[in-house]
């Protein structure tokens, strides 16, 4: 069951603002410009971020900090009670250098800017360690960019660096050998500002209520910033060959031998250095063996989806048949901003629906998939896609039956006021299945969490509790139309790793809620959050609400600023900016709900 405003916590004694009684949730929003004090901002002449915080240490102001004075506007006397407001304290591990006599080094100074802001501050606050792909400002990070060797790569050479939406993007490599130029910047400053939050003072030490690692830690694909739903024509991450010689050693490892591996895949390696990660589309490439193909299916797994709009809740429940058989439930309430932005009729963000056929052991040929809604205690067709199962010898599949399938059933669209869409997968979509691809998408998976395991060591060994550590990734899998295959990092949100799980979610769909239940997250984190609700007041309040209920320990909202406008980046659309003068997907609602939040 999804908890709910309507559906509290069962058997707990419910107040009359509808908040059971818990271990406080900490509200930390993300501040940019945290380290700017009151005084700079009224300086019209600062032209930069850094600028401003060199004018407050010149002047003696970093103790004044603006960031403080908008908590203390939302939250006014301070943190108390069930919901207490703080915030989050991002330190880019790169930006902790500085060049002396030709090298980079660690500057104990600037660590003590930024853990300075916690007392300065004196507000509950999320320490977030970041050193993945947007730690891309400083001049260090893009002088290691220039080094391919410290780079993820497609199977066509390095990836590139990109921007999102106005910030850096750097692909830096998800390989955890410290031997690696960015790894052994990446981790020096991570056992510095690790070892001095150990080190901080009893009463800074009790602001701190958790440190998250890394950043989203994922691989990468290209147009990062539409990509994230693409399934034709894909290129992922990594084939560096370091990443390359990694992936033979996890199969030596997994397998054996390359004869349990052989059996295994249906190949004929000779030994486990003549393995290639597959990266060619048999469709437009020819292949020297089948292993070498790979594509957004090649796992094994063809991805259903799309979008359903039933204001009236005449829908109970959606189902997947193939072949007339049926196959499982199709789930529902999956984020679907897309749809909410084209429409203004449809209230939700949380409209997408999504299944998946497992044809690894499906029969060469044509198959029938069919999804049949309840209505009203009757099934209705809502609809159906043929797909081909497709031999690794391409032999033609003519001769073979044609599909079974459901008849009889009326059309989903004669339910009144219904509004549906299936967009994967296309008619007739091929499909191969390569035993090989779905190793190397496991493989990649193994990447992610091997990089995340490695900064959690590190900053266990320099002193930070274990309670306090949580992870900082992003959860592809509640995303309707997104390819998950692309991120590899939903593995990583996970009850059976040392680190608790934080996990960044941009909506508040009820998918959400479903995976914290089944992955059995407890006193989990959300290091990003926007509910992204749009005008909808409510639905941004509840969200606050459904966490608290969950069990979520904080929720940082992405992002407040106290950033003049004059130092916005020009291609800064202010997407995720919480302001009361941004309308962008309902910022200003979001805003409000916030405040109404910290206040209960």
């Amino acid at each position: 069951m999804l908890l709910s405003l309507s559906s509290p916590t069962a058997g707990a004694q419910i107040a009359p603002d509808g908040l059971a009684p818990r271990a406080p949730l900490y509200v930390t929003p993300l501040i940019s410009g945290v380290l700017v004090c009151n005084g700079a901002t009224r300086q019209p002449e600062l032209k930069t971020l850094e600028a401003m915080q060199d004018w407050c240490e010149t002047h003696r102001q970093s103790g004044d900090l603006a960031a403080r004075s908008l908590l203390d506007r939302l939250e006014p006397g301070g943190p108390a009670g069930k919901v207490r407001l703080g915030h989050t304290l991002l330190i880019p591990l790169l930006e902790l250098f500085e060049r002396r006599n030709g090298a980079w080094e660690v500057s104990e100074a600037k660590i003590s800017r930024y853990l300075n802001a916690i007392p300065a501050i004196g507000r509950p606050v999320v320490v977030y360690l970041m050193g993945n792909h947007f730690d891309s400002s400083s001049e260090l990070s893009r002088e290691l960019a220039a080094d391919t060797g410290n780079l993820l790569a497609y199977s066509t050479g390095a990836a590139g660096s990109s921007r999102y939406i106005g910030h850096g993007v750097i692909p830096f490599t998800l390989r955890s050998e410290e031997s690696i130029p960015v790894n052994r910047y990446r981790f020096a400053a991570l056992r510095a500002v690790s070892k001095r939050i150990a080190e901080m003072d009893a009463r800074s030490r009790e602001l701190i209520v958790a440190v998250t690692l890394a950043g989203e830690l994922h691989q990468m694909f290209p147009d990062f910033e539409h990509g994230m739903g693409a399934f034709e024509n894909i290129q992922v991450t990594d084939y560096s060959a370091g990443s390359q010689r990694e992936f033979r050693l996890w199969l030596r490892q997994r397998h054996g031998t390359v004869q349990r591996l052989n059996r295994q895949l249906g190949a004929h390696f000779d030994s486990f250095d003549a393995v290639e990660p597959p990266s060619l589309d048999i469709r437009k490439t020819p292949l020297k063996a089948f292993s070498q193909h790979y594509d957004a299916f090649a796992a094994g797994s063809l991805p259903l989806f799309g979008w359903l709009w039933d204001p009236q809740q005449r829908v109970q429940a959606l189902s997947l048949y193939v072949d007339g058989r049926y196959a499982g439930p199709v789930g529902r309430g999956f984020e679907r901003l897309d749809v909410q932005r084209a429409k203004p009729e449809v209230a939700s963000s949380s409209t997408g629906f999504r299944g998946a056929i497992d044809f690894r052991n499906m029969a060469p040929g044509r198959h029938a998939a069919q999804i049949v809604a309840v209505a009203d205690g009757k099934r209705h067709l809502l609809a159906e896609r043929e797909f081909v199962v497709v031999p690794p010898d391409q032999s033609s599949t003519a001769s073979a039956p044609a599909p079974a399938r459901l008849g009889g059933l009326p059309e989903a669209s004669g339910i009144s006021s219904l509004q549906f869409w299936l967009d994967m997968p296309r008619q007739l979509q091929d499909v191969y299945y390569n035993p090989l691809a779905r190793e190397w998408d496991e493989f990649r998976a193994h990447q992610v969490n091997q990089l995340l395991t490695r900064f959690y060591r590190i900053a266990r060994s320099q002193g930070i509790p274990a309670r306090l550590l949580y992870s900082h990734q992003i959860a592809a899998a509640v995303h309707g139309t997104w390819n998950t295959a692309l991120f590899a990092s939903d593995a990583s949100i996970s009850n059976t790793s040392p680190w608790r799980a934080g996990i960044n979610l941009y909506g508040a769909s009820p998918a959400a809620f479903e995976l914290i239940r089944n992955r059995h997250l407890r006193d989990y984190g959300v290091p990003e959050f926007n509910p992204m609700q749009g005008r909808n007041a409510g639905a941004a309040r509840a969200a606050f609400a459904d966490h608290y209920r969950a069990g979520a320990r904080f929720v940082s909202p992405f992002y407040l600023s106290v950033v003049p406008p004059r130092l916005r980046a020009a291609d800064d659309r202010r997407l995720f900016d919480i302001a009361p003068d941004n309308t962008a997907d309902g910022a200003d609602v979001l805003y409000d709900a916030l405040e109404w939040f910290v206040r209960k």
